[in-house]
């Protein structure tokens, strides 16, 4: 019980400390210069000074609106920023995936080059003493430009698919 009264008497004296804060009037002064300085009183020597009329309390009301719009605002920018991320992810897989394929191209490219050199196996003899390379030459040189295609392929549907991301 005696701790309740000491709650009322806090609570009175509180209020009664903090209602002259609220109730103090302010003033907008607006200097000759045009600086706008804020007040509790007129400033001698400014040009104007107009009394500012003090914003009440919002209700249980207002701030339940306000709570409710700072969830909405908190929920949609989590979404957006989920959703920034997923496409920065997409970007940058996107992005991998054409430097991963310029490479193999690259590589590819390479591999021809190397691969129209002929290897052991590679020459068959003919009547009358030549020489002349033979069907695993031939097909050596197939296989290595078809892996140049579907490099080519490969890279054209990265770059496709990344410009579709952005």
């Amino acid at each position: 019980m005696r701790l309740a009264a000491n709650l009322l008497i806090l609570t009175s004296l509180s209020a009664g400390m903090f209602a002259p804060v609220c109730a103090q009037q302010l003033y907008k002064n607006v200097m000759p210069d045009g600086h706008v300085i804020y007040s509790d009183k007129p400033i001698q020597g400014a040009r104007q000074a107009t009394p500012m009329e003090m914003p009440s309390a919002p209700t249980a009301a207002q701030m339940d609106a306000a709570r409710k719009r700072a969830e909405t605002d908190k929920r949609q920018r989590d979404e957006l920023q989920g959703r920034l991320d997923a496409r920065r992810k997409a970007t940058e897989a996107a992005e991998a995936r054409v430097t991963k394929a310029a490479r193999a191209l690259e590589d590819a490219q390479v591999a021809l080059e190397r691969g129209r050199e002929a290897q052991a196996g590679d020459m068959a003899g003919v009547a009358g003493g030549g020489v002349r390379p033979g069907e695993n030459y031939f097909r050596r040189l197939a296989d290595l430009e078809r892996r140049i295609e579907d490099a080519r392929r490969e890279l054209d549907e990265a770059r496709r698919a990344s410009k579709e991301i952005r």
